[in-house]
């Protein structure tokens, strides 16, 4: 045992032991000689963020992200580093790809592999919040922070910012304008702007994501018994299992009994669980579960349940046994990511507590209905629609909200998949314009790249597309 993770052992893994060691490593970083990259080699950039962890919206986000990076510098130009936080990894993360596997305590583990990078390129999307996982904010927080010092590129890629705790927030604000980050919308760059970070617009990554063949998801579709339509997609989570924190008592009584392997999320950080939370969930199932038998009733339809994290399997078994007709179920592992998202893409109707699971849909104008536990939904579908197509997690009375909703999309069906398909066509320029941002810092770190010329047009920014997605820009751009 290293003597950092031991200090943060003896504290009881305190948050602040953590944010104090990150910033001593940064300030060891600014201290090292400086590491050039020779002219005319690879670009070697280091992919930091929730890969592999079998979580479909952080695999597809960053496996765009990957592609708009090698569209914009050239395949051969570029080397990807990706950390990876599970075994979970889909294909699309296997490409031509080192995998950089975290087998130690993770400071440490950055501050050793960042020294082989020319860069770090931070890309959760949830970057910078504390109702998740406060150490994956201080992870990507400290690795922009030892590349920015290291003099190194630093980039916060398509991040999303909310609410933090004040330790957290005091860490993130400390990297000052050193990083640059590329939000993926307003709210979150209101958030970092004030704490006196350098920040720009930007977009999610996970708008070029293309699904499998369309034959291919029909033939998934019948395999699965899904042979009514229309289709209703219902994305559920726990919701209130978050953030996770961690928990030596509950890591060391796992080991020797095997006790609490039901809330485990991974190393030493496990999910909360009371009966007040017992209580939230079921009532949140119970109100999913009444608007789809009721929409079912009326539709004759099919309902298919998807777990868009692997996490998710509970909720959804949790749910199917709350329908009166049988569903089919399919979770993030049980088949790649290309026929999740084909499945998506497929709804008539969508109810998700899935921030992905939505844009994943939205290509193909399908309908949703957010039930949002935090901001982030709400950032993506837009506050006008609150009371209709935006709900909360604990509505007291979302049943009756749910059957409402989806009456509301039924009637402006039209108008709404017209409203969605627009908004794709805007977040692929916006994501072509993050591209160009991205291009102009990698210019200033290396102005020996072989960039696109500074009035290159929007889509030498992007990875290529696929015909529907150059379609909606042409309509809608």
């Amino acid at each position: 045992m290293s003597k950092l993770l031991e200090e943060f052992m003896l504290a009881n893994a305190a948050y602040p032991v953590l944010y104090r060691q990150l910033q001593t490593l940064i300030d060891a970083a600014a201290a090292k000689p400086r590491h050039t990259r020779t002219p005319g080699e690879p670009l070697r950039l280091l992919f930091v963020g929730y890969a592999g962890g079998g979580n479909t919206g952080a695999d597809i986000r960053v496996a765009e992200m990957i592609r708009q990076v090698r569209a914009v510098l050239g395949r051969e130009q570029v080397r990807i580093g990706l950390v990876v936080s599970g075994d979970a990894l889909p294909p699309d993360l296997q490409d031509d790809i080192e995998l950089e596997v975290v087998l130690d305590y993770f400071p440490e583990f950055l501050a050793r592999t960042i020294d082989r990078y020319d860069g770090v390129i931070a890309c959760d999307g949830s970057m910078f919040k504390s109702n998740l996982c406060c150490m994956l904010s201080a992870m990507m927080g400290g690795a922009l922070g030892m590349a920015a010092a290291a003099g190194k590129l630093a980039i916060g890629y398509g991040a999303e910012a909310g609410r933090m705790e004040p330790d957290l927030k005091a860490f993130i604000a400390s990297l000052g304008k050193q990083p640059l980050i590329l939000c993926r919308n307003v709210e979150s760059r209101a958030v970092l702007e004030p704490m006196g970070m350098r920040v720009a617009d930007g977009a999610d990554t996970a708008w070029t994501y293309q699904a499998e063949p369309l034959a291919d998801t029909q033939q998934r579709l019948a395999a699965l018994g899904v042979d009514k339509h229309p289709i209703l997609v219902v994305c559920p989570m726990n919701p209130f299992w978050w953030p996770v924190r961690p928990d030596l008592a509950k890591a060391m009584e796992m080991q020797q009994t095997g006790a609490h392997q039901e809330l485990h999320f991974g190393s030493i950080l496990f999910h909360p669980d009371d009966a007040s939370i017992q209580q939230r969930y079921h009532h949140y199932l119970d109100g999913l579960a009444s608007a789809a038998n009721t929409w079912q009733k009326a539709n004759n339809g099919s309902v298919v349940v998807i777990g868009m994290d692997k996490v998710d399997r509970t909720a959804c078994n949790d749910l199917a046994k709350r329908l009166v007709l049988p569903a089919s179920i399919v979770v993030s592992g049980d088949v790649p990511p290309t026929a999740i998202v084909g499945l998506l893409r497929s709804a008539d109707l969508m109810i998700s507590s899935r921030f992905h699971a939505i844009v994943a849909s939205m290509e193909a104008g399908v309908p949703a209905i957010g039930v949002s536990m935090d901001e982030r939904i709400a950032n993506l579908l837009g506050h006008d629609n609150a009371g209709h197509c935006l709900l909360k997690v604990d509505a007291p009375d979302l049943a009756v909200q749910l059957v409402e909703a989806l009456r509301f999309v039924e009637t402006e069906r039209k108008t709404i998949s017209q409203q969605t398909q627009a908004k794709v066509a805007r977040n692929l320029l916006a994501m072509a314009e993050m591209g160009k941002r991205f291009a102009d810092e990698v210019r200033q770190f290396h102005p020996d790249m072989p960039l696109p010329v500074a009035h290159s047009e929007w889509d030498r920014y992007l990875p290529p597309l696929s015909i529907r997605q150059a379609e909606l820009i042409t309509r809608y751009g």
